[in-house]
C-alpha cells in the first residue's frame, strides 16, 4: 500500500468514526428525550436496557473462523454496553 493510498484509508476510517459518533449523539438524544418526556420513562427505558444486556449476553456470530466469533461477540457486548451505559447517563431519574 502506497502512503497516499494508506493517508486514504486513514482518512476513510477517520469519517466512519466521526459519522458512529454522530449517530451515537443522535441517538442519546433521541432516547433521553423520549425518556424524559414521562415522570416513569427513564425506568420503563432501565427495565429495557436490562432486558437488552439479557439477551445479547450470549451470541454467536456464524460465518466467522473458529475463535473469531467468540471475539467479535465480546466487542459486540462491549460495544452494547458502553452505548446503553452513555445513554443511562443521559437519563433523569
Amino acid at each position: 500500500m502506497s502512503e497516499k493510498e494508506r493517508e486514504e484509508f486513514d482518512l476513510e476510517i477517520f469519517r466512519l468514526k466521526m459519522r458512529l459518533e454522530v449517530h451515537l449523539v443522535l441517538i442519546r438524544g433521541l432516547y433521553t428525550g423520549l425518556a424524559n418526556t414521562s415522570p416513569n420513562g427513564g425506568q420503563a427505558l432501565l427495565a429495557k436496557f436490562a432486558a437488552l444486556r439479557q439477551e445479547h449476553q450470549k451470541i454467536a456470530i456464524p460465518g466467522l473462523k473458529e475463535g473469531y466469533s467468540d471475539l467479535v461477540a465480546g466487542e459486540y457486548q462491549e460495544a452494547l454496553e458502553e452505548a446503553l451505559s452513555w445513554i443511562e447517563g443521559g437519563l433523569k431519574l
